[in-house]
């Protein structure tokens, strides 16, 4: 998730008017009427605020990502710094998996929220806006980031999402000979159930994406094992 400058995204009423220009036969875009006038700039000044609102939100969100995700690694590499360089106690990696599973669980939260915002302006405020201004162009940010985004987007992501199941589990690894207590076990088996949440949680959400990956993995397989055989065949032959 990338931060956004809600600045370069908000529309004003003017700037589509501007844009559209003025219809055939000289007349205003605006209703004559004083108003009917009235009344449609109210409208697209509320559609307008209620658009710029919801980017300010969603900005905050990924800011607030972003820093979370500095924050966890900062306390783990606290933590690995009094394990390794003061010799501390190795258990205090305990708690390394329950800080990952909340933080990557806090974030999924984040990016649904993200993509319920996205839904909302799609569905909702963009055919409004499109009513008001006669023109299909309007709010089309999201359509045309999500044709953009590539494959590093999406690597970003996964990588960003893989950090905390992989942190936790390394430090389920490292700790599993040390224990010693029934404390100590059910902290490690509490830090295990927490990274379960977390990777069903991330598997919910992402099962559509999961389930395409899936299937073009499974395909490039198939190619690949086609052109083996035909190269067999082919050496064979020969």
């Amino acid at each position: 998730m990338v931060v956004e400058d809600c600045h370069h995204r908000c529309v004003t009423w003017n700037d589509v008017i501007r844009q559209r220009g003025a219809p055939p036969g000289g007349e205003a875009a605006h209703p004559t009427h004083p108003v009917a006038a009235a009344h449609a700039d109210n409208r697209t000044n509320l559609l307008v605020a209620e658009y710029n609102a919801i980017r300010g939100v969603m900005a905050q969100k990924s800011s607030a990502s972003h820093a979370l995700v500095g924050a966890y690694l900062t306390v783990v590499g606290v933590i690995l710094g009094f394990v390794v360089a003061n010799r501390a106690d190795p258990r205090l990696l305990l708690a390394v998996p329950v800080l990952a599973a909340i933080s990557g669980i806090t974030i999924l939260r984040r990016r649904r929220d993200r993509d319920a915002a996205n839904s909302y302006i799609r569905d909702v405020l963009r055919p409004v806006a499109v009513e008001c201004a006669g023109d299909d162009r309007v709010f089309r940010w999201d359509d045309f980031y999500a044709q953009q985004k590539g494959s590093r987007s999406l690597l970003y992501e996964f990588g960003l999402q893989l950090v905390f199941p992989l942190s936790g589990f390394v430090c389920l690894f490292v700790t599993l000979p040390l224990l010693a207590s029934v404390g100590e076990w059910l902290a490690w088996l509490t830090g295990l159930g927490f990274l379960v949440a977390l990777i069903s949680a991330y598997v919910h959400q992402n099962r559509t994406h999961l389930a395409r990956t899936v299937s073009g993995a499974r395909a490039l397989a198939l190619d690949v094992a086609r052109r083996l055989r035909g190269r067999g065949r082919s050496g064979r032959l020969s």
